[in-house]
């Protein structure tokens, strides 16, 4: 750049191929994906994404030079910088011209309002303050570890010492940050979802009916269900409710939760709630519904309350809450929690469930949303599915790391979508998609149902690992009614693009992304349950009943 840019401070020179590829990537971004963003996440991921493009640009340009291959004459650093920066700001702004309406244009398709005029300045600013951010960092980490690679050169060669420099360096940082920050950062977490989790929910109160825990004859007190449990007890339908919304008589339904701190291991847990079970009397009742809660034990009344109109309140639902982080929290630091809480309780009911008469035992479901699914597919031994089987489940919003649901994707009969999947002859699974329509519609269902409610639009149930140099199934023709036709696959980016929208998937409204539609669980259950009588009416009525304004509270 001439001896000007020659007196100028090395930080201050950009990389004119790190400049041109950051802002192609940043670019790319703004493209629609399954669920509009929200500006937060917008601008992080145009952050992240310009700052990693902008770091493969300097990576590439520092091999360039280490192979000693040809260099543009100085002459043209100018008028080349003048060109990368022109075509970056025209990039990044056509880009930006169009986020607004591309994003209106993914709202329209889930019903939402249309995003503000200040969201494309807004994903700017924090846009450039991420990439700011992060290239800063990576400097200071390249500053360290060259000054770890001169402290060494007094006692080995230049290339030996750079490399075991850098190794240093990078060990003695990692180790601090998994010593000290990331260590203080989950003990803050923990000890404020810990705090959140004794609350109690707006408008909840110790229940009146004998038949919820928490009431004056639970063995399960009110102060121990935690804050997601209060909540279950307190929510669905009463026997006059039922009554009301049927003409018909019905009973009280039964619902039992046991938390956290109502016993001091999972086995302990689970002999509760089988004793719970027992001082109701819940095994006289025709239906038995074992529910695994969400990270946070959070159990959507959506998704039970249908079951408990349709079937006149003979029911039973009872649930155990495994810890009270969010989803994503509680699968990185408590891997393994979900399946082995899910496992221990199964283990423990469905023993007494099949030590009852046949004849006179309840019939026996299971159910599960999100990280609730992944554990209570996982809890069923295979002689549940052989040897006195169980009746079926409910699983909705599938994560994308659920075995069986991966396996009906992965081995679906030809010509039917990933999206909605026909699995073999639909005799033990199928699939239900956004207002009713059902993998395998016609085929006659074996002695256990099971039923996986997914919406096309949801990232959580159809993000792939390996998506970041693969274009995945579920984004070819035909898609799903509410994917805008905009979106296309492109390495890497689409990969980061699903992985932000799995963080506020939920954010949308009903029957879209990770929320799950009560209209939808409705023809769930009437599939897996088979009620004597109710109808599509029925199911909508229901819907429109329960659905509630605003997005779940918490995963």
């Amino acid at each position: 750049m001439g001896s000007g840019a020659a007196a100028r401070p090395a930080w201050w020179r950009p990389s004119l191929i790190g400049l041109y590829l950051g802002s192609v990537w940043a670019a790319l971004t703004f493209a629609p994906s399954l669920i509009p963003r929200p500006w937060i996440f917008q601008g992080l991921l145009a952050g992240i994404a310009f700052a990693l493009g902008y770091g493969l640009g300097v990576a590439l340009t520092r091999i360039w030079r280490y192979l000693e291959l040809p260099q543009p004459d100085p002459r043209w650093n100018r008028p080349i910088f003048a060109i990368v920066v022109a075509i970056t700001v025209l990039r990044v702004g056509w880009s930006m011209w169009n986020a607004l309406a591309w994003q209106n244009e993914t709202r329209a398709l889930m019903k939402m309002e249309e995003a503000g005029s200040d969201h494309a300045l807004l994903v700017l600013l924090l846009a450039l303050v991420v990439a700011l951010v992060i290239i800063g960092l990576a400097r200071a980490v390249a500053k360290g570890v060259a000054l770890a690679a001169d402290l060494s050169r007094r006692l080995v060669n230049r290339r030996i010492a750079a490399v075991c420099g850098g190794i240093v360096f990078l060990v003695v940082l990692v180790s601090i940050v998994n010593g000290s920050l990331v260590s203080t950062a989950i003990t803050a977490i923990d000890r404020l979802q810990a705090a959140t989790d004794t609350e109690d929910p707006p408008g909840a109160g110790v229940p009146v009916e004998a038949t919820r825990s928490g009431s004056a004859g639970s063995l399960v007190a009110w102060d121990r269900l935690g804050q997601a449990g209060k909540r279950f007890v307190q929510e669905g339908p009463r026997r006059a409710d039922i009554e009301a919304f049927t003409r018909r008589p019905a009973m009280e339904p039964i619902r039992l939760y046991v938390g956290l701190r109502s016993a001091e291991d999972l086995p302990g847990q689970a002999a509760l709630a089988l004793a719970e079970l027992q001082r109701v009397d819940a095994f006289s009742r025709k239906i038995l519904v074992i529910a695994t809660p969400t990270g946070t034990g959070w159990i959507d009344n959506a998704g039970i309350a249908p079951l408990e109109y349709m079937q006149d309140g003979d029911t039973a639902v009872v649930a155990v809450q495994y810890s009270y982080l969010q989803s994503p929290l509680s699968l990185i630091l408590e891997p393994g929690r979900s399946q082995s809480s899910a496992a221990i309780v199964f283990d423990s009911i469905y023993a007494h469930w099949r030590s009852l008469p046949q004849a006179t035992r309840p019939r026996l479901y299971l159910f599960g949303l999100s990280l609730g699914s992944h554990g209570s597919e996982t809890s069923v031994p295979i002689s549940a599915y052989v040897s006195e089987p169980f009746q079926g489940a409910v699983w909705a919003g599938p994560p994308f790391r659920n075995s069986i649901w991966r396996t009906i994707q992965r081995r679906r009969n030809e010509g039917s979508p990933a999206w909605l999947p026909h699995f073999e002859d639909g005799s033990l699974f199928r699939v239900l998609g956004p207002s009713g329509e059902l993998g395998s519609p016609g085929d006659a269902w074996g002695p256990i149902r099971v039923v996986y409610v997914v919406n096309p639009s949801d990232a959580i149930v159809f993000f792939e690992e390996d998506m970041w140099f693969r274009q995945p199934d579920w984004m070819k023709q035909p898609r799903g009614g509410d994917i805008s036709p905009r979106l296309q696959w492109v390495p890497v980016i689409t990969f980061f693009q699903l992985a932000f929208d799995m963080m506020s998937a939920a954010d949308v409204s009903p029957g879209h992304g990770h929320n799950y539609a009560a209209a939808d669980y409705a023809r769930a259950w009437v599939e897996v349950s088979a009620p004597g009588i109710w109808s599509e009416a029925d199911t909508q009525r229901v819907g429109a009943l329960l659905q509630a304004p605003q997005v779940p509270p918490e995963l």
